[in-house]
């Protein structure tokens, strides 16, 4: 086949690969390496052969030399004399010679052997020895044994023709052998044993004979031929194998040649086909600037068919005219020096197409040679699209790099109208917009719902006051605000509402800015007259709108939590926090200016636990904004109103003069609560207990000032509802105190100060000590004893009353169990205890006292607990729950201080109680002389309809006493018998009487 290879648009035909069999060349080849193989090894077998008789016929004249040398000297001699034996007997055949046989001095006899019969014995010596035939021939034998053989007869033969010597390869005893005969003439010496055959001188007697084995020297001529036959054998091996070799490595070499003669093939018809379709435009000129090729896609890319550009000039034809000189300069300094700046490397141009329009285009340039002559040749690819995708490229990275500055903007600390005020340069700073360089941003009011101009740049100050407030749905901007989307005008028309002096002509993009769907402005940008929208704007004017908007709801998201962190949720009052910060600038400023002074109230609902546990936390939530309400208008606009959680409230006065100033806020306060508030239709009523603390003139600080007040409240609270204190010095005082004595009262937990005092509880008609009251006392290390008036209630309020409850337990059972087994007397003994409200309220109240019993070993029976009826207030159920696994261990309980808190019948009958304690209150009223019988009397007749016992406490003169049981109460305690006494006291009134344990 033909093949060929493009160049430009003509083709130059390449030789078509020939196909080469190896195969038949590698048979012919070896078949004539095995004919040269079998020659070698005929020829050499033969030069064996010959080789063999050589050194057979070498042999056989040496042994025939021999036989003659030892014949000749034999007949010279005539013969030898030998001693007769059985070997060597007298020969019969010379028995007519004279002196045969001779008889030697000593007796032996001799016999003569002639030369015949001496050359028999040793040619049947040598024969017997080594294999060597000798042999007399005779024409007329005296002896049979020379008569000749045949071979030796047809040697007898040629003698008498005249031949001298016969030679030749006959078989004796069927062994091959080389023989040689010469003939035998008749002398002068031999006639004297031949003369009666009639032989004379001269005449042809026979002939002498060697023959000589040829089987050692086959054999060994065979050796060397299976050496020949192997070694050609082998020779022949390697040779077949290495024309194999080289026949298949011939076809390698061969396949590898047509391979690369197929690429090659190949690769010309790639070469074609790739310039044929190729993208890039092909030219080629010569020195004289005239163009001699030009390809396919140069026809599309410059619209010059290639028969009309041929010959054209390259200036004229592709290349703008403003370029013509520097085209000229360029490809004369190339010409003369081969210096040429576009030469070996891409560069982008300015092309120009037949129809005129000029287009960007890449060009490779590359300098050649045809016949000698410099030409050019240079690539060329329109890279329209390439630069409309760049720009493409260049204005997204732009947009975002706007967008990004913009997002990082919106995350910085920066003012928010600062931030706002970068975010519109940014974005009028994009340099493939075709932007005025002027715009604004509105944001939206959300009380008035109008547009407010929060940003600007480049606009007249006529436009700035103009348009400082744009109404919804009004001009442009209001417009695109209430659509809620873009609104582009080439030219401003009657949609533009506002105009100014000397306003020119040009175009807007009014964008909204929105944020999950609510509207938070307007971006307003101003563009040049009768300016064509392009998409790319489109979407990069919404998406910075987006972005500003992201930052316009961040800011409102700060402003937002920035107002919960300094305002109360429910209220939406300021907080504690905000609060002390208005403190600290009014305390700061009153320090600049000594004669201005403020005040806070601290202002707390009374009782609003208890309506907020029995009406709900809903119409607690409403009855706290009634209330934060009434107080925000009692106020003036100045003065700071906070919430400082729950339900209490407080107050900050500027400019007070005196205490009397705050005093009529707290009256103007409590004037405002006194309305009842209507929840569900309930009417409520509210009070307020007020603490006042008023600055110092020589200064203070917050948090002082407010503990100050806080103080006061609970002093106020102390003293009832609805009441107000003015915060002393003395208040502080008795606060650190308080603190003092609470920590005080921790450390006495810890270092054991606490005592149990006893009681006695005697029958009232004749003084039997019936049993104890355990009370507890602390003893002080620097003030003694302290009352518990003092320090139970602190306990309380600390919680460490469980603690110390639990203790006082333990240890009244332990000394109950004590003085039971020191008085077995007084098996009737009891001991009782008295129970707090928060102890009785702990989840382990029956697991500690089961604990307390188990560890003394006390009988439960005779543990009374004193309970108050204010436990049995809250949670009637779990009370009561309580009291019945109490009341299962045997424990008595008994109500302390009856009548003097939430006294209910409903208790008495539906709680296992087993007896009522008279408070002291009631039993002072027992006095001669301002006797007041009806309380005592009426809780004596309960305790009796209801079958429970009577306890007085407090009985302290004989009046009381006689009162007491004239009324029916039949056990009382009190100094009129004896104070709470230490154990050690306590137990010498045990053995006082001796009576039981008595229900009433």
């Amino acid at each position: 086949m033909d093949v060929r290879v493009a160049d430009g648009d003509s083709y130059t035909p390449v030789a078509p690969a020939i196909g080469l069999s190896v195969l038949p060349w590698a048979i012919v080849l070896a078949v004539f390496w095995t004919a040269m193989a079998v020659m070698s090894l005929l020829w050499n077998v033969v030069q064996v052969r010959e080789l063999v008789l050589e050194q057979a016929q070498i042999e056989l004249r040496a042994n025939f030399f021999k036989d003659l040398a030892f014949r000749d000297w034999a007949t010279r001699h005539g013969g030898v004399y030998v001693p007769v034996t059985p070997e060597t007997p007298p020969d019969p055949y010379v028995a007519n010679m004279p002196e045969r046989d001779v008889r030697t001095p000593s007796g032996r006899l001799l016999t003569l052997i002639n030369p015949a019969l001496m050359v028999r014995q040793f040619n049947e010596l040598a024969n017997e020895r080594y294999g060597a035939h000798g042999h007399l021939s005779g024409l007329n034998p005296a002896n049979p044994q020379n008569h000749p053989d045949p071979w030796e007869g047809r040697a007898l033969v040629q003698f008498s023709q005249g031949v001298e010597e016969v030679t030749g390869v006959d078989e004796i005893g069927g062994a091959p052998y080389l023989r040689l005969i010469r003939p035998m003439m008749m002398g002068q010496k031999c006639l004297a044993c031949h003369v009666r055959q009639g032989y004379q001188e001269g005449d042809l007697a026979g002939g002498v004979s060697v023959s000589v084995p040829l089987a050692p020297l086959n054999a060994v001529a065979d050796r060397r031929i299976s050496a020949l036959g192997l070694g050609h054998g082998v020779l022949w091996l390697f040779g077949v194998i290495g024309i194999g070799a080289g026949a298949r490595q011939l076809r390698r070499r061969i396949d590898e040649s047509e391979a690369v003669h197929h690429a090659l093939v190949e690769h010309e018809d790639r070469t074609r086909a790739i310039l044929g379709a190729s993208l890039d435009g092909i030219i080629a000129i010569n020195a004289d600037n005239e163009i001699i090729d030009w390809n396919s896609q140069a026809e599309q890319t410059f619209g010059w068919p290639r028969e009309e550009a041929l010959g054209r000039s390259l200036s004229e034809t592709i290349i703008p005219q403003r370029f013509h000189d520097q085209h000229a300069a360029g490809l004369k300094r190339s010409l003369e020096n081969g210096a040429a700046v576009l030469i070996g490397r891409r560069a982008e141009l300015v092309g120009l197409h037949r129809n005129g329009h000029e287009f960007p285009i890449e060009i490779f340039i590359a300098r050649i040679s045809t016949s000698g002559a410099p030409c050019f040749s240079a690539y060329v690819r329109d890279i329209s699209e390439r630069k409309t995708a760049e720009d493409k490229i260049n204005r997204d990275h732009h947009a975002q790099r706007v967008l990004a500055e913009l997002l990082e903007t919106s995350m910085c600390q920066d003012p928010f109208a600062q931030r706002l005020q970068f975010a519109l340069e940014l974005i009028l700073s994009t340099p493939w917009l075709s932007l005025k360089g002027s715009g604004s941003i509105f944001l939206s009011d959300a009380v008035s719902g109008n547009l407010r101009m929060a940003a600007k740049k480049g606009l007249s100050a006529d436009i700035e006051q103009t348009c400082e407030t744009v109404e919804m749905g009004h001009c442009l901007c209001g417009r695109a605000a209430a659509t809620r989307e873009l609104l582009f005008v080439d030219c401003v028309d009657e949609r533009h509402e506002t105009h100014s002096p000397g306003m020119s002509a040009h175009g807007h993009y009014c964008a909204p800015i929105l944020f999950d769907g609510v509207l938070l402005g307007v971006l307003n940008l101003y563009v040049d007259a009768h300016h064509k929208q392009s998409p790319a704007e489109v979407q990069f004017i919404t998406a910075a709108a987006h972005a500003v908007g992201g930052m316009i709801q961040r800011h409102q998201a700060e402003q937002q939590l920035r107002h919960h962190a300094y305002h109360d949720g429910l209220t939406k009052m300021p907080n504690r926090t905000l609060f002390m910060d208005r403190l600290e600038q009014c305390l700061r400023f009153g320090e600049r200016h000594p004669a201005l002074r403020c005040a806070v109230l601290y202002l707390d609902i009374d009782r609003f636990k208890t309506i907020n546990d029995s009406l709900g936390h809903i119409l607690g939530d409403q009855l706290l904004l009634e209330v934060s309400e009434r107080i925000r208008v009692s106020m003036r606009p100045e003065d700071t109103v906070a919430r400082m959680g729950g339900d209490e409230f407080t107050i900050l006065l500027e400019d007070v003069s005196e205490a009397a100033d705050a005093l009529r806020v707290t009256d103007r306060l409590h004037t405002a609560l006194l309305p009842p508030i209507m929840l569900e239709g309930r009417e409520i009523f509210v009070s307020a207990s007020i603490g006042i603390a008023i600055a110092a003139q020589n200064g203070c600080n917050a948090p002082d000032l407010l503990r100050d007040a806080d103080t006061a409240m609970y002093r106020a609270k102390s003293q009832g509802t609805g009441q107000t204190v003015l915060f002393d010095e003395h208040m502080h005082l008795r606060a650190v105190a308080q603190l003092t004595l609470e920590s005080e009262l921790r450390r006495a937990v810890a270092r054991a100060e606490l005592r149990v005092y006893y009681q006695p509880i005697v029958e009232a008609s004749c003084g039997e000590v019936l049993g104890f009251e355990a009370l507890v006392r602390w003893e002080h290390p620097e003030r003694g004893l302290v009352s518990p008036i003092e320090f139970i209630p602190l306990a309380e309020e600390t919680g460490l009353i469980n603690d110390i409850g639990h203790w006082v337990l333990t240890e009244a059972c332990r000394q109950l169990q004590e003085w039971r087994s020191d008085f077995p007397q007084r098996p009737d003994l009891y001991m009782s205890i008295n129970l707090s409200a928060k102890q009785f309220l702990q989840p382990d109240l029956v697991d500690r006292i089961d604990a307390a019993i188990a560890e003394t070993g006390v009988d439960p029976h005779y543990i009374a607990l004193e309970i108050t009826e204010s436990v049995l207030v809250h949670n009637r159920e779990m009370a009561n729950m309580i009291l019945l696994d109490l009341k299962a261990r045997g424990l008595h309980l008994y109500v302390d201080d009856f009548g003097t808190g939430y006294s209910s019948l409903s208790y008495l009958q539906n709680f296992p109680f087993d007896a009522l304690k008279i408070d002291r209150a009631f039993v002072s009223r027992l006095t001669p002389g301002i006797e007041d019988t009806e309380m005592v009397s009426t809780i004596i007749a309960i305790a009796r309809n209801f079958k429970m016992g009577v306890i007085a406490e407090g009985v302290e003169s004989d009046g009381q006493l006689e009162r007491l049981v004239e009324l029916g109460c039949q056990k009382v305690q009190g100094y009129l018998f004896s104070p709470p006494l230490p154990a050690t006291a306590a137990r010498s009134l045990v053995l006082a009487r001796g009576a039981g344990l008595s229900g009433g």
